[in-house]
C-alpha cells in the first residue's frame, strides 16, 4: 500500500508538472476567476497564431439565472464598437481602393446634410482616426430616432475641438463615416457588410440585426447572449416600449445604434470567436483568404501605418497605443493593433508573431457596472508570454 501510495503522489506530481508546462494554461484560472467576480457570466477565448487556431474555449453561462444556458464557442455576442474597424473602416478602404474616394477627401463632399462649414471640412482620414474634433456622441439628453431625426443632429453638429488637435474617440465620427459608405454604393451599410466583407470571408455568423427586419433562424437566436437590463438605460424604455423580455436579446445593446434601427458605422454587429479569427487571419494574409480578397495587401498596409494625435498611436479605424489598449497588454510589441467593444468584447492582433487574441463575453449583463480592462490585459499578458 506504501508503494501505491508513493506512486499516486508520483504521478500526482508529474500531472501538476505537465499540466503547468501546457500553453495558455494560465487563462482558464484568470476567466473563471472573473466569473466568479461577477465581472460577467460567461466569455469565449480564442488565441490564434496563423491560420491555425491554439486555443478555443468558453467559459461560464449566458446569464446569471440558475436556468442559464452554458456559453459555448459558438455563442453569437454583441460585438458592438469591434463593428467600426470589422466593417466601416474595411468598407471605406474598399471604396478608396476602388477609385471612389480618397482619405483627404473632406466629409462634407458626401454628406450634404452637414451645416457647419468646420463638420464639412473634416477629412476621411481624421474620422478615422477619432481626430476629427468631434464629440465623443450626440447629446443623449435630446431624444431623436430613426434617419430622418438623426439628419436634424448632423444639421446642427458642430465641432468640439479643432482637428487633429486630440485624440477623442468619437461615435459620431463612424456613424458618419457609415452614412459615406450608404452615400456611395446607395444601398444600406448592413447589406454592403454582408456582401463585401461576411459572405467572402464566410463569416457566416456575422451581420446586424435590424429591428424592423426580425430575425427568423431560432437557432441563430438561441445562440445570441443577452446583455443589458431592458431598466439600464432609458432610450431601451423609450425606443422598445412593447418590448417582454427583461434583457435585451439579439438587440444591439448600443442606444445610439438602437435609435438607428440598429445598424450604424459605430456599433450594430453580431458575431462569433471563430468568424473574427477569420477576419484576422485575412488581415495577417496581406488582405486575401483562401481566395478571396477583401483588401489589397497596400490598403491593409495603409490601415496599419500609424498615425500619432497627441501621446496617442492609433491606426486606421484600429487601436495601436491609447487609453483604450487594454487587450495590449504590457509585453505585445508596437505595431499590434486592436479594438473593443464596450458591451465586453476585444480583438488585438501582432502581426510580427502573426498572433491574434479574441475575447468575446456579454460584461454588460446584468448591467454595465463592471470593468474587465484587467482581464483583457492579463489574457493578453499570458498568450504574449508564449511568443517564441
Amino acid at each position: 500500500m506504501k508503494i501505491k501510495g508513493v506512486l499516486f503522489s508520483l504521478l500526482c506530481c508529474f500531472s501538476t508538472v505537465v499540466l503547468a508546462a501546457e500553453p495558455y494554461d494560465r487563462i482558464a484560472p484568470l476567466v473563471e476567476k472573473a466569473i466568479s467576480d461577477k465581472q460577467l457570466p460567461g466569455a469565449v477565448v480564442l488565441v490564434g497564431r496563423g491560420e491555425q487556431i491554439l486555443y478555443h474555449k468558453a467559459f461560464g453561462f449566458k446569464t446569471y439565472s440558475p436556468a442559464a444556458a452554458v456559453t459555448t464557442t459558438d455563442t453569437v455576442f454583441d460585438l458592438a464598437s469591434l463593428t467600426k474597424p470589422l466593417v466601416t473602416t474595411t468598407l471605406i478602404m474598399q471604396l478608396v481602393e476602388q477609385g471612389e474616394l480618397r482619405l483627404t477627401d473632406p466629409v462634407g463632399k458626401y454628406l450634404k446634410q452637414l451645416n457647419d462649414a468646420q463638420v464639412k471640412n473634416i477629412t476621411i482620414v481624421q474620422l478615422l482616426t477619432h481626430s476629427s474634433g468631434l464629440a465623443d456622441g450626440f447629446d443623449r439628453r435630446e431624444f431623436w430616432q430613426g434617419k430622418a431625426d438623426l439628419e436634424q443632429q448632423l444639421a446642427k453638429l458642430k465641432l468640439k475641438t479643432r482637428p487633429d488637435q486630440q485624440f477623442v474617440y468619437s461615435d459620431i465620427g463612424f456613424i458618419l463615416l457609415g452614412l459615406v459608405v450608404e452615400q456611395i454604393t446607395n444601398q444600406p451599410l448592413d447589406l454592403v457588410a454582408q456582401q463585401r466583407i461576411f459572405l467572402p470571408l464566410q463569416m457566416k455568423d456575422s451581420r446586424y440585426l435590424p429591428l424592423d427586419k426580425p430575425l427568423q433562424d431560432a437557432a441563430y437566436l438561441q445562440r445570441i447572449a443577452p446583455t443589458e437590463n431592458l431598466q439600464g438605460d432609458t432610450d431601451y424604455q423609450k425606443l422598445l416600449p412593447n418590448y417582454a423580455q427583461t434583457y435585451l436579446h439579439a438587440v444591439v445593446h448600443d442606444p445610439t445604434a438602437l435609435r438607428l434601427n440598429g445598424v450604424a458605422g459605430h456599433a450594430g454587429v453580431f458575431g462569433t470567436a471563430n468568424d473574427l479569427a477569420l477576419f484576422a487571419q485575412m488581415l495577417l494574409n496581406g488582405g486575401e483568404h483562401k481566395g478571396q480578397s477583401v483588401l489589397s495587401p497596400l490598403a491593409v498596409q495603409r490601415v496599419l501605418t500609424p498615425v500619432v494625435i497627441g501621446n496617442q498611436s492609433r491606426a486606421l479605424g484600429w487601436d495601436m497605443q491609447t487609453d483604450y489598449s487594454a487587450p495590449k497588454g504590457d509585453l505585445l510589441p508596437a505595431g499590434s493593433f486592436g479594438h473593443t467593444g464596450f458591451a465586453g468584447t476585444s480583438l488585438w492582433i501582432d502581426p510580427a508573431s502573426r498572433t491574434y487574441i479574441i475575447l468575446l463575453s456579454n460584461r454588460v449583463h446584468p448591467n454595465r457596472n463592471t470593468s474587465i480592462t484587467d482581464l483583457r490585459a492579463k489574457l493578453a499578458n499570458i498568450v504574449a508570454a508564449e511568443i517564441n
